[in-house]
């Protein structure tokens, strides 16, 4: 990438003995093209900027406290019907096609 496509376009420069009436020196014709300007940022006063974070992060507490957390005993409950369930989707796989599916093969290691 070329550094001019991204560089800040140059701006004219008043010299001390221009008064605020006269126009800016112009700028020199030998330099290189200006790239299109950015988006501008947005700017938010630092005031606004608390107030929204502050009611963000009760949002999230008070999204989190209606939240039920699993226990231990919970996850091992779950893990148990998945396996059941994928055992069960399995054999109907095997009695409808005839063949076992791709992840149940073993292939034996040299």
């Amino acid at each position: 990438m070329r550094f001019r496509e991204f560089a800040t376009p140059a701006r004219p420069v008043l010299k001390i003995s221009q008064q605020a009436n006269t126009p800016a020196t112009p700028l020199p014709q030998n330099t290189a093209p200006t790239a299109v300007p950015a988006e501008p940022v947005r700017v938010y006063p630092r005031q606004w900027q608390r107030a929204w974070l502050q009611k963000y992060l009760a949002a999230q507490m008070a999204r989190s406290a209606q939240t039920i957390k699993p226990t231990a005993d919970d996850l091992a409950i779950a893990s148990i019907r998945y396996s059941e369930a994928q055992r069960a989707a399995d054999e109907q796989y095997e009695l409808a096609t005839g063949k076992a599916s791709a992840d149940k093969r073993w292939v034996k290691r040299d």
